[in-house]
């Protein structure tokens, strides 16, 4: 992880220097994990699709006034988590996502190996996506963070702009809330096993 993180590192200081390939690769590696994080927070594939496109925009307009190399990943959220906010305030996007808005989702699962796994993995994730969108804001913005892009309590906190026992507060409430709603699956799971 640490070569991980020094790698992105050197990619941030060579894109702050201008260097406009080192700030397509950080685009390419970060993209997918910038779009869920979006995605968890808006209704609209095509508008999470969009506002990733303006948070990498602006980053690379806004690079030179980044402090530290190694705090890009927080900084590119808040400065997706802002967007967010801003398109929310604005009316234009719906925070809710229903179970149908996420089954054409260009995120498709690569262990699923016939169709009939591959509609249960839908049926799944449909659920999964509905519960996020019934979580607070703060609290599916951790989820997402912490579980599907792997960062730590406390680029969390970095990112979100509050202490790291307030992160671990809104990680523990939105298990409980997610293990709530999806404990038929979890049943289900453990009674095949």
């Amino acid at each position: 992880m640490d070569r991980e993180a020094n790698d992105l590192a050197g990619l941030v200081a060579r894109a702050r220097s201008g260097d406009v390939g080192a700030f397509e690769s950080l685009y390419h590696s970060l993209q997918a994990g910038m779009y869920s994080f979006i995605r968890s927070q808006v209704r609209e594939a095509e508008l999470a699709a969009d506002l990733t496109q303006q948070t990498f925009v602006r980053a690379w307009e806004s690079l030179p006034r980044l402090r530290q190399d190694g705090a890009f990943v927080g900084w590119l959220h808040r400065i997706a988590a802002n967007l967010v906010r801003d398109e929310i305030k604005s009316g234009h996007a719906r925070l809710e996502i229903a179970a149908s808005d996420v089954l054409d989702d260009p995120l498709p699962d690569q262990r699923a190996t016939s169709p009939e796994e591959a509609a249960v993995f839908q049926g799944l994730k449909a659920a999964v996506w509905a519960a996020l969108g019934q979580l607070p804001p703060d609290q599916r913005a951790a989820v997402v963070m912490h579980h599907m892009e792997g960062m730590s309590v406390t680029e969390i906190a970095q990112a979100m702009k509050c202490r790291p026992g307030t992160v671990m507060s809104r990680l523990s409430r939105a298990r409980e809330a997610l293990r709530r709603r999806l404990s038929s699956y979890v049943e289900d799971s453990d009674a095949e096993m």
